[in-house]
């Protein structure tokens, strides 16, 4: 009989494995202060050459900012 639940349950067992996993990376990756201040230089950037407005740049970098502490708290 648990033979035959764990050949049923398998795939279900793989999902959640595999969406346990893409919720470690997207976690990483949203708090990852290396990339957060790689963001943080890149709309810098934008900003400096005109290609966004001093609006999206303060709405952008409150935005990161806030992610980058979190990620500092998270440690």
């Amino acid at each position: 009989m648990f033979l035959l639940d764990d050949l049923l349950l398998a795939p279900v067992k793989g999902i959640m494995w595999l969406a346990e996993q893409v919720q470690k990376e997207a976690n990483g990756q949203l708090f990852d202060p290396a990339a957060i201040k790689a963001r943080l230089a890149e709309i810098q950037e934008l900003y400096d050459s005109g290609m966004i407005s001093e609006t999206e740049f303060l709405k952008a970098e409150e935005t990161l900012m806030a992610r980058l502490n979190a990620a500092q708290e998270r440690e």
